[in-house]
């Protein structure tokens, strides 16, 4: 399960974090630690008012708990 947080979390110092930007159009895109530690956009994925995700690399996840600071994600390697 990976946990996701606001953007304005108070992360102690690290270099470089994923994360995840969900459109209200049902895609979402993922970003990865790119070069220099910044953000870089991954490919696009779809999600589901159902709490269904999948990914173009043919994982798919599962919404576990959704908060107003706090996002939990099953995903399925």
């Amino acid at each position: 399960m990976t946990v996701y947080r606001r953007d304005d979390f108070a992360f102690p110092p690290a270099r470089g974090r994923r994360g995840v930007e969900f459109h209200a159009d049902g895609t979402f895109t993922e970003l990865l630690i790119g070069r220099g530690d910044a953000p870089e956009s991954g490919p696009a994925g779809r999600w589901s008012a159902a709490g269904q995700i999948s990914r173009p690399t043919s994982s798919a996840g599962s919404l576990v708990s959704v908060g107003p600071d706090r996002l939990e994600i099953r995903w399925e390697e």
